[in-house]
């Protein structure tokens, strides 16, 4: 004998691998074009800031670690949403904290192939979680990328 599910079974069963598969992603980080893309991963301590850095290719002087507390601005200003365009590349979105205080962490990059200039690394964490950072040179003419 012959069983057929139904259109409503055939429905959930449907909606129940989707929750499963969203599940799934969520887990492991969603991936674009084989980049991990960012957010949320673990800036605890030093040491979990400096290798999450790592992991993008950076090495840091975490002796040289500045750190202060910053407001994400309830409205943001053309230079804000100019600097939230590169947080939205990868994978961040700062607007999402609009009016928080997070803490702003700066490291010296020691791995910048032109070392006449001083390279920062900056993280923006909220509750122990990176939501944003940068690379950039503090020189006058300097540059400011993603973190990867």
């Amino acid at each position: 004998m012959k069983r057929c599910l139904t259109q409503k079974t055939k429905t959930f069963l449907v909606a129940l691998s989707a929750l499963a598969l969203l599940g799934v992603l969520l887990a492991v980080g969603c991936s674009v074009g084989g980049i991990k893309l960012l957010g949320g991963e673990n800036a605890s301590t030093p040491e979990k800031r400096a290798d999450f850095l790592s992991q993008c290719g950076w090495e840091v002087d975490t002796a040289g670690e500045e750190c202060r507390q910053i407001l994400i601005p309830e409205q943001f200003s053309d230079v804000y949403d100019s600097y939230n365009r590169l947080q939205l590349q990868q994978g961040y979105d700062l607007a999402e904290y609009a009016g928080r205080e997070c803490t702003l962490y700066s490291y010296p990059v020691t791995n910048y192939p032109d070392k006449e200039q001083t390279v920062l690394a900056n993280l923006y964490v909220y509750k122990n979680r990176i939501i944003g950072g940068d690379i950039h040179s503090t020189s006058l003419n300097g540059f400011m990328v993603g973190l990867k």
